[in-house]
């Protein structure tokens, strides 16, 4: 832990700051301290407000009330380039870097050292690597950042937060595409950098990560602090909480498993890494593929969906063979998939969620000349009942919803198609606690109905919790099959990375 003896006036402090849009209060006079030295999570549900007080912290919006101080000195931030100047610099989910660019390059971009038109290229790379080396990474600074991994990109965003010698540094859903290894040295660099005096503000949706991590949280709730720093217990089970007034069960899982198999894969091998996969989902199971990320577990959902062309093997549903060219084939088989990134691959920001749920079996509507829309309205809206959806989403076009709703429309396109196979890959990534309950309370539902899920996670509590059986992938290959309760998580980690998987 940081060393506990600061300075007693906190470097970054908010004053029960406030901001209204047209008659809604989205931060409700919170405030909270950000000492030199520590790592502070800020955590509540989608929509509590979060990300309002960051835009206010990084000069996007201007409070309505409060005040904003730095070293116990009321500041102003009209702007983001004010933001900058102040020492505030943020990491977001979604990176903004030039892949194009080196390192070098993205680090110092808007900055470049020289004179009038001539750039110190030499002076340029040397800063980048003394940067890095305060990270204590080492990233070749004329490497194309293109080129780099996601977690690389990751060290590079905030290598460019840190050389304007910021005092605060936001972090907004940093470990949501990272795998096990990536998140412990992301971790380790945080630590490093609390270490050197800086401040520094942490949000994720992963409370056991936030749990392993942070110094003190504060928790929101409809735009108001509920629980303070002081208040706040550093665990899971305190986390929870606060954040939806009860501890219950977080992995609601029951057990639905039937005799009958509803799906089966024989030797599948495509030319995307899949290598001689072979298992079974019975009506009513939950089967988890746990493996490091990049281990080939999304291929495996690629190719039963059709999307990836089988190069060899079989995929039958209750008993019947299939041919998959398309992913069309898939859906009229019965196999529905919630992928990995519902922004790119799964919605339609452009409609509301309706037509989103409808997409995939428009033919229940009657012919495109001639579609029954009241029947369209009349199925998503007992969807969105059964799903939970918010009544403020009904309405409205999907990019503008919370994660959770988004990702409830995303299974519900699903439910409206009939599906009977539901893979299901990272459904509860970038989703709050709230809506994670949501979601495993599907699954159970599903499961009762008799439907099959393959459940991917990176989460492996959740993994764990929430599956009958788990196939442990490594490059490409089912490595091994085994009932969840006798699958630990460092058997996950182990047996996926393991040199005999990799031969």
């Amino acid at each position: 832990m940081p060393d506990q003896t600061k300075s007693a006036v906190p470097v970054w402090e908010v004053r029960n700051l406030t901001k209204r849009f047209a008659g809604i209060v989205a931060n409700d006079s919170v405030s909270l301290v950000l000492e030199r030295g520590k790592i502070h999570g800020l955590l509540g549900e989608n929509g509590c407000g979060k990300s309002t007080l960051i835009k206010m912290l990084m000069g996007v919006f201007r409070p309505s009330g409060g005040e904003i101080l730095r070293d116990g000195k009321p500041v102003t931030i009209p702007g983001p380039m004010a933001a900058r100047a102040a020492g505030v610099a943020a990491v977001f989910q979604e990176f903004s870097l030039v892949p194009t660019l080196t390192v070098a390059e993205n680090i110092w971009l808007g900055n470049l050292p020289g004179r009038r038109t001539r750039v110190d290229w030499q002076a340029m790379r040397d800063s980048a690597t003394e940067v890095m080396s305060r990270l204590s990474v080492s990233i070749d600074p004329e490497a194309i950042v293109a080129d780099l991994s996601v977690a690389d990109q990751q060290l590079v965003e905030i290598a460019k937060a840190i050389a304007t010698d910021a005092s605060m540094l936001i972090l907004d859903e940093p470990t949501t595409a990272l795998g096990l290894e990536e998140i412990h040295e992301l971790h380790r660099v945080l630590r490093g950098l609390a270490a050197q005096n800086k401040a520094v503000l942490y949000i994720s949706h992963r409370l056991d990560e936030v749990e392993e991590l942070v110094d003190c949280v504060t928790v929101l709730k409809d735009g108001r602090v509920v629980s303070t720093a002081a208040e706040t217990e550093v665990s899971v089970e305190a986390f929870v909480a606060a954040m939806i007034g009860e501890v219950s069960n977080h992995y609601p899982k029951t057990v639905n498993t039937r005799e009958d198999v509803l799906l089966e894969a024989h030797g599948l091998r495509t030319a995307n890494r899949v290598r001689d996969v072979s298992f079974t989902v019975r009506a009513g199971e939950v089967f988890g593929l746990g493996g490091v990320l990049g281990s080939g577990r999304t291929e495996i959902a690629r190719a039963l969906f059709g999307v990836d062309p089988l190069l060899a093997g079989t995929i039958s549903v209750a008993g019947e063979a299939l041919r998959l060219r398309s992913p069309a084939d898939a859906v009229a088989a019965g196999i529905a998939l919630v992928p990995e990134n519902r922004k790119s691959d799964g919605l339609f920001f452009n409609f509301q969620g309706q037509q989103n749920m409808s997409v995939a079996a428009l033919s229940r509507l009657g012919s495109p000349l001639a579609m029954r829309l009241r029947e369209e309205t009349r199925l998503t809206h007992d969807l969105y009942d059964r799903l939970e959806v918010s009544a403020s989403a009904k309405d409205r076009l999907v990019g503008l919803l919370s994660g959770g709703n988004q990702q409830k429309i995303v299974i519900g396109r699903w439910l409206f198609a009939g599906a009977r196979v539901f893979l299901l890959d990272e459904p509860t990534q970038g989703i709050d606690v709230g809506a994670r309950t949501a979601v495993y309370n599907l699954i159970n539902e599903l499961t009762a109905a008799g439907h099959a899920v393959v459940l991917i996670s990176s989460d492996d509590n959740e993994l764990l919790a929430m599956s009958d059986r788990i196939g442990i992938v490594s490059h490409g290959r089912l490595v091994d099959i085994r009932a969840a309760a006798d699958v630990k998580k460092s058997d996950l980690v182990r047996a996926s990375s393991s040199q005999e998987a990799a031969a």
